[in-house]
């Protein structure tokens, strides 16, 4: 049910808009009246300001009959799929029923922005409302109308919110707590019903969405600090038990077609399931996910379903928020909260399954598992035969899930998330021109998030099948396909910016430049796509089954080192004319200044080129331009130039989890220890004094050393970095007994 929204206006030849008056409410005669055209024509006092408020009636109709109407019908309550005219017909008072219909009809040609249309969760439950509630206007006079109307106060909302925002419902009656969760009883055509939630108005299942979503955040929070209010677990089982059975009503909001009470009521849908876990219903799954049939596509369901399971999978992600992290630390004296909650009734939960979320995650898992082939070509369809703005945010919030739930942080287990690795060669294919830039990022994110080199990927000796089949059809389509070009470009609007004399207009009618983000995303790709081939053969050539004189194994191996470094360089070209490097400039240090605004990327970027040149050289490669191209030396000390030489930053990072710099730096500082030479020498090559660059990037590293130093001593350092030291010790002795030889 909707309001109707009074339209007002003010003229714009009248300075002030005059307050409405009361029929019966006198005049105050020190209020000064601005409108004199209406008082000389004798219409009454109190009804000339109404004609700036009711601008459809004309002045000669100004009379108090037809004011009262007007009034009236703004605060009708009315379903906007029935059909008003012919529900009033019939009603026993004809001259006020005349009246209503002229109006209304005088009024059909003004562009009056329509109200949402909330409809029932259900046909057969809309289809008896409805026969009810027009059965009641054909019997009633048209003041029985308010009788179906929903009395605000009655709700509860505001009260039991305003409790709710403490943290704690201790002490508070069952009567206010209960009120918001039992539904409101109506007198609809003298039949007494409880109103489900899509006949509220908007406004109030907003309200009372925001106050659930409180609900479950305030369970949440507090089950990770191990109690819960008595009070909030109370409602929250019988929540969970569906007594007031309003699962059902929330899942049907979707029916609504009102995109904020869509978003709200999937993330309270979502909240409620990880609180629930198990102990829910298999039907409200099964209703979900009917939601991805391919029969009819409802985009609005759709992306209901799909924003419900992605917040369930990727839950831990959103576990604490950053600003609650300081809750848990020692201070002086008790919180403002605690002194709150002082004499909240607390129940403990120490059980560490209270606040696992592994079991409704593998459920949901499972029941989107058996709809996966399906969505997989509804999405493919959509991407290609459908430009909307409706099908494209189906399409990112599929693609936002699929990589929520292959990702390391969904923490899923491995058979859970093998079936969803299929499929993915399909979408490699759809990369082209055609396709749209923001899908196109959020495909090569979703490659990414597949080969998590730093993270995974470059810790395992046996890569899975599925993953080195996407590195080799992502190196093949760069090498054969020319994927690269296939990058969708901006153009700029024929302007050139110069830092001295400010913008100025180009000459040139437009210039064309790449996405550094869609840049980015796609050379790490490719890279880690290279270091995941790399990976692979190196662990097939320790193969015990593969002889020294194999001679077919290792002419192979050429052709895959020949296919590497032909990517590579159609990388670096393409890099060099999408920006602003030199021709000259090596590849090792281009990198570091593509990734230099994302910490992430750049580090496992340098640990991808870092393996790909610890496996090229470990088979005494054929192409040593190959390894000059990706030299990891140059990398770290072009590194250290970004971080300004500061040890600290260093230290920032290894102690921070955000990266793989603790991956990284062991296996460079092992890498350095055992090429000295190539290190002393890579430090000259590109400098006029090698001895300076070679002191300020040993000079980094003595500094870090001494600093973990500290920490360990305080027994403050997070791990065990004892082999991290050592390396830097084994460099340290190696710089003070071999500088400069």
């Amino acid at each position: 049910m909707v309001r109707s929204e009074k339209n007002s206006k003010m003229s714009s030849e009248q300075p002030l808009k005059k307050k409405l008056r009361i029929e019966n409410e006198p005049d105050n005669p020190d209020e000064t009246d601005f409108i004199h055209n209406l008082a000389d024509e004798g219409v009454p006092t109190d009804f000339q300001a109404l004609h700036l408020s009711l601008p459809h009636i004309n002045e000669e109709d100004i009379t108090r009959n037809a004011v009262n109407l007007q009034l009236h019908s703004e605060n009708t309550l009315f379903r906007t799929s029935d059909k008003f005219e012919s529900a009033i017909s019939d009603s026993k008072n004809d001259t006020i029923l005349s009246n209503e219909i002229s109006y209304i009809s005088s009024t059909e040609n003004i562009s009056i922005k329509p109200a949402p249309d909330i409809t029932s969760p259900s046909k057969s439950t809309d289809s008896l409302i409805k026969t009810v509630h027009l059965t009641c206007l054909a019997t009633d006079k048209i003041d029985s109308l308010n009788e179906v109307n929903i009395d605000d106060n009655e709700f509860g909302l505001d009260d039991f919110q305003t409790i709710l925002i403490k943290q704690c419902l201790c002490g508070v009656p069952d009567s206010i707590l209960r009120t918001p969760f039992e539904g409101q009883q109506i007198n609809d055509c003298n039949i007494v019903r409880t109103a489900i939630l899509s006949e509220w108005p908007n406004k109030k299942v907003l309200q009372f969405l925001s106050n659930l979503q409180i609900l479950f955040d305030v369970y949440l929070k507090q089950n990770n600090k191990g109690f819960i209010c008595s009070k909030i677990v109370s409602i929250c089982e019988a929540l969970i038990c569906n007594e007031y059975n309003l699962i059902e009503q929330i899942i049907s909001l979707c029916e609504t077609r009102d995109k904020y009470i869509n978003f709200l009521a999937a993330k309270v849908l979502s909240s409620f399931l990880v609180i629930a876990k198990t102990n829910i219903n298999n039907e409200w799954l099964e209703t979900i996910v009917n939601f991805f049939s391919s029969e009819n596509y409802d985009y609005v369901k759709i992306q209901f379903a799909l924003e419900v399971v992605k917040r369930v999978v990727e839950w831990k992600d959103i576990e604490l928020h950053v600003l609650e992290e300081g809750d848990n630390s020692e201070s002086a004296g008790p919180s403002s909260q605690e002194i709150v909650n002082v004499n909240c009734i607390t129940v403990p939960f120490t059980d560490p399954e209270s606040y696992d979320t592994s079991a409704i995650k593998g459920l949901i898992i499972k029941s989107l598992e058996a709809k996966w082939p399906e969505l997989i070509h509804m999405v493919q369809t959509l991407i290609l035969h459908n430009n909307s703005v409706q099908a494209q945010t189906c399409v990112l919030t599929f693609l936002a899930l699929w990589e929520s739930t292959i990702s390391v942080k969904a923490n899923l287990s491995v058979i859970d998330t093998k079936p969803f690795y299929a499929h993915l060669e399909i979408f490699v294919g759809m990369l082209n021109s055609q396709l749209q830039p923001i899908v196109w990022k959020q495909i090569l994110s979703l490659f990414n998030e597949v080969l998590c080199y730093g993270s995974t990927l470059a810790l395992q000796d046996m890569l899975p099948d599925d993953t080195c089949q996407l590195a080799h059809l992502l190196v093949r389509y760069v090498k054969d396909y020319r994927l690269l070009d296939s990058l969708p470009f901006k153009r700029n609007e024929g302007f050139i910016v110069n830092s001295f004399v400010g913008t100025i207009a180009s000459l040139q009618p437009g210039q064309s430049n790449i996405d550094k983000t869609l840049l980015q995303k796609m050379v790490l790709l490719v890279l880690k796509s290279v270091a995941v081939t790399i990976k692979e053969t190196r662990s097939d050539s320790s193969d015990s089954s593969v002889g020294s004189d194999d001679s077919d194994f290792y002419q192979d191996m050429q052709l895959i080192e020949r296919s590497i470094r032909d990517v590579l360089k159609k990388v670096d070209v393409f890099i060099k004319n999408s920006l602003d490097f030199h021709p000259e400039t090596p590849l090792s240090k281009i990198l570091i200044h593509l990734f230099n605004d994302q910490d992430d990327y750049m580090i496992e970027a340098m640990v991808c080129t870092l393996d790909i040149t610890i496996g090229i050289s470990y088979r005494n490669a054929v192409y040593p331009d190959l390894i000059n191209m990706l030299n990891p030396i140059h990398s770290f000390i072009e590194f250290l130039k970004v971080v300004s030489h500061h040890s600290d930053i260093l230290l920032d990072y290894l102690v921070s989890n955000e990266t793989c710099f603790l991956l990284y730096l062991l296996r460079f500082l092992k890498f350095t220890k055992r090429n000295w030479s190539k290190f002393i020498s890579s430090c000259g090559e590109g400098s006029t004094s090698r001895g300076s660059e070679l002191d300020d990037t040993m000079s980094v590293l003595i500094r870090l050393k001494m600093q973990i130093n500290r920490l360990v001593s305080r027994d403050l350092f997070p791990y065990n970095i004892t082999p991290i030291l050592r390396l830097l010790e084994t460099c340290e002795n190696l710089y003070e007994g071999n500088e400069f030889s």
